[in-house]
């Protein structure tokens, strides 16, 4: 961590291979191992624009390249409401940002498509956007899904559905079969 009361806030293994884990803390600093937990490589100095005090609250290895990862850091204690999503395609040596046209609006968590690379699906604190660039440009999903907060997203293998978990909204239940074909 940053600081010593920091903590651990998000842990992800990638699905391409168990030695590659990434870790996030809740004071805004970034790790990454290559062989397992072995050694860890401090890759937060490597995000550009990172606020201070940030917490990732959100990591999603790509399922497509190994070398590839999406971060999702909330920054309410650093007094900012902007979105800041970024993506590595280098273990975390480089990381680019993914804002693009979202507006001001805590990100919360974000899930690449299970079967296409460039479909990127991102919860914020005012509802749901998709992305069929892989982040290029964003798309409100709003087909019934009133403006709460969206936590997390599950994307169940044998159906076409992205199930989001709400607070205060319970669980919303899309048909992604259009937007994976796009």
């Amino acid at each position: 961590t940053t600081t010593e009361r920091g903590t651990a806030s998000a842990l992800a293994e990638s699905p391409i291979n168990p030695d590659v884990l990434y870790v996030g803390t809740d004071d805004g600093a970034m790790w990454v191992t290559r062989n397992g937990g072995h050694d860890w490589s401090n890759v937060t100095s490597a995000i550009q624009g990172l606020p201070s005090k940030g917490c990732v609250s959100s990591i999603e290895p790509s399922r497509f390249k190994e070398e590839r990862c999406y971060v999702v850091i909330v920054a309410h204690r650093a007094d900012s409401s902007a979105p800041f999503v970024f993506v590595t395609e280098d273990y975390g040596s480089t990381w680019s940002t993914l804002r693009s046209n979202l507006p001001d609006g805590s990100a919360r968590t974000l899930r690449e498509g299970i079967q296409n690379e460039n479909l990127l699906n991102l919860g914020t604190e005012f509802g749901a956007w998709t992305s069929i660039d892989r982040g290029n440009s964003w798309i409100r999903l709003n087909n019934n899904l009133p403006t709460v907060a969206l936590h997390e997203f599950a994307q169940p293998k044998a159906a076409n559905e992205l199930v989001a978990a709400t607070h205060g909204r319970s669980i919303w239940i899309l048909d992604v079969t259009p937007l994976r074909q796009l």
